[in-house]
């Protein structure tokens, strides 16, 4: 799943008197050297301090060749450095009070390639999962289920961790909004759900619950879609 998401900040714009919305990308947080060297370490079986060696060393050399004045080609980014600020004239030299040496970052291949397959997902109004229907497998009825029949439901974006106990399908109480009964989630995918009782709800109507990140980050609000009048039959 693509895990780059991205928050809108509104923004006025004066001369067309348009409001325009530009985007924030949220990370996941910082990986640190050390986080790092133990990826590598897990990915490579090499020893983690060897790692820790290797990234210091690394990081103080690319240090030097960039003050060195060279740009440095990693494969997949390429860094170096830029100046901000403008000259007065063309034997202007630079000033610290209106120039900044900063650095700067390209993307290259095959990043480059890998980036042009990821779909970001604005997250300004929070998560969202549809269900369009949901069908016991074996009377081929919508919207009900009789006893612990196989339940398929489909929708978008419903992918389901079953690690996330905030995650799942449920009945719930349609006035009380209380859970009445958890369902077992076989299979999940971004447009499938497979699951079952595994005992048989009581008969009766109820709102039929579908809580989802759809692979994206533990630290977002989960999407909730709903059937409502969803129909449990007694087997």
């Amino acid at each position: 799943m693509d895990n780059i998401i991205f928050s809108l900040t509104k923004v006025s714009e004066a001369l067309t008197d348009k409001t325009l919305y530009f985007a924030h990308v949220q990370t996941n947080g910082t990986i640190g050297r050390d986080e790092l060297a133990e990826l590598l370490a897990e990915r490579t079986k090499q020893d983690v301090s060897l790692w820790k060696y290797f990234l210091d060393a690394f990081s103080d050399e690319l240090s030097t060749q960039l003050l060195a004045g060279y740009r440095i080609n990693l494969g997949q980014l390429s860094t170096g450095f830029a100046i901000r600020g403008a000259f007065k004239s063309e034997d202007d030299t630079f000033d610290p009070e209106r120039h900044q040496l900063i650095a700067t970052v390209r993307t290259l291949d095959p990043l480059k390639s890998r980036m042009a397959e990821v779909s970001p997902t604005n997250i300004t109004v929070g998560l969202t999962c549809t269900v369009g229907s949901a069908m016991d497998a074996v009377t081929k009825r919508l919207s009900e289920v009789t006893g612990t029949n196989l339940l398929l439901i489909q929708g978008m974006k419903l992918g389901i961790s079953p690690d996330n106990p905030d995650e799942g399908v449920w009945l719930a109480d349609p006035k009380t909004g209380e859970t009445v009964a958890t369902a077992t989630v076989e299979r999940s995918d971004s447009q499938t759900i497979d699951c079952m009782f595994a005992e048989p709800p009581e008969p009766g109507t109820y709102t039929l619950v579908v809580s989802c990140r759809n692979g994206m980050r533990e630290s977002l609000k989960p999407a909730v879609a709903k059937i409502k009048n969803f129909t449990v039959k007694a087997a």
